[in-house]
């Protein structure tokens, strides 16, 4: 049995067919079995007048979603049915809600919200029919501060404080303020940012020597859970990322320090006193010189592991040459300062929670570097510090056990 073809829907339909099954166009003459051309008025062959054919119906989406997120990346625009609607406004409304929900400072997956579009479009391409409730993208337009067709969220703090009276009011880690100059360069976190405009404002109000030193390694500690990159010289803020500045935001306004810190304290040596009325000859106690801790990076990031763990793998015992020499090492080539201080050496000690530490610290390292050639003294501007020698690198990596 021959085919003809539908001429509205390109559906092929039985030789004998008088109405096209799909979209109901009228395939041939009632009459006389004639095949009609398209768009025909009446029979070619006997006259008679062709049933009106129907118009294709071309089903319009009736709703419409768009995200934004900054300022040059990343616009969403969904358009869907009303059936399809129905369908995904309990999904839209509870991610809303679980999303802001949590806390002020995180901000809605648009990517996950997205895909959950999506499916269900896909999954119901030929939806049509019953009116979209005013239930449904309703729950967007109340928690939206825009028009009802955008979702843009943002954190909660309605007036941000001005940096210099952070500087005032805030004690925090030389990491955290880099993260608080990355998140004002950000635009309160919402757009991207480059590591040389938020270094350019860190080196404006917080340069010294010692943290010129750091800077590089407090900077890649904010990639372990606070920023992520976007691109080559571009990064953004993670959800961790703005609930710590948030918190340190907050501790800023209220006065008290964040949570989980411990007071920074420089720890001096007591000097040694002693009273006697006699003029006779006594041993001369030499008292010690104020050592102020100097901190520095001692935690495990994408580049190196933590202080703790070398430690623990190079085993340099109980001995303080050893212990000394350990965390120069550490210091110098796993965060790649140029030198170490006795306040650095000092602040590892008290992190490590090592008992026996040496009274007269800088004495001990100047007989190390006499004796075994372990450390060389510089000058950089006002601050003194220690090289380290090749003979004491090679004694770490060849004497000590391996911390690979």
């Amino acid at each position: 049995m021959e085919e003809i073809i539908c001429l509205t829907c390109d559906t092929a339909a039985l030789e004998k067919a008088i109405f096209c099954y799909q979209c109901g166009t009228q395939l041939r003459c009632k009459g006389c079995q004639e095949q009609l051309p398209a768009d025909a008025k009446h029979c070619i062959a006997c006259g008679i007048p062709v049933v009106g054919n129907p118009s294709p119906v071309i089903s319009k989406p009736q709703n419409l979603i768009k995200f934004k997120e900054n300022k040059d990346e990343r616009f969403y625009e969904i358009e869907f049915s009303n059936d399809v609607g129905k369908e995904i406004k309990e999904v839209v409304a509870d991610l809303l809600k679980n999303k802001l929900g949590q806390g002020t400072s995180q901000q809605l997956n648009f990517r996950e919200i997205n895909q959950t579009l999506i499916n269900s479009a896909d999954h119901h391409k030929s939806a049509a029919g019953a009116n979209f409730s005013a239930g449904g993208l309703q729950a967007i337009a109340d928690k939206s501060p825009g028009d009802n067709q955008g979702i843009e969220v943002d954190a909660a703090f309605t007036e941000y404080p001005h940096l210099n009276d952070l500087e005032i009011k805030l004690d925090c880690r030389e990491n955290e303020w880099l993260l608080l100059y990355a998140f004002y360069n950000a635009g309160f976190g919402k757009t991207t940012f480059s590591k040389e405009t938020v270094w350019q404002v860190y080196k404006e109000k917080r340069l010294t020597e010692t943290r010129f030193k750091n800077l590089g390694t407090n900077w890649k500690s904010l990639f372990k859970k606070y920023i992520c990159t976007v691109k080559e010289n571009e990064f953004r803020f993670t959800a961790q990322g703005l609930s710590k500045v948030q918190e340190l935001l907050m501790a800023a306004t209220s006065g008290h320090k964040p949570a989980g810190r411990s007071p920074r304290k420089s720890i001096v040596f007591a000097h040694s006193s002693f009273s006697s009325h006699k003029s006779l000859p006594l041993s001369r106690k030499v008292a010690a010189n104020p050592i102020v801790a100097d901190e520095f990076d001692v935690y495990k990031n994408e580049y190196k592991i933590s202080l703790e763990d070398f430690f623990t793998r190079k085993k340099p015992g109980s001995g303080n040459p050893n212990r000394i020499v350990t965390i120069a090492y550490y210091i110098t080539r796993m965060n790649h300062q140029e030198y170490f201080t006795e306040g650095n050496i000092d602040f590892a000690y008290r992190i490590l929670n090592l008992a026996g530490k040496p009274v007269h610290l800088k004495q001990v390292i100047i007989n190390l570097k006499n004796d075994r050639v372990w450390f060389q003294k510089v000058m950089d501007g006002g601050t003194a510090g220690w090289r380290l020698t090749r003979q004491a690198e090679i004694y770490v990596e060849e004497k000590l056990p391996s911390a690979s």
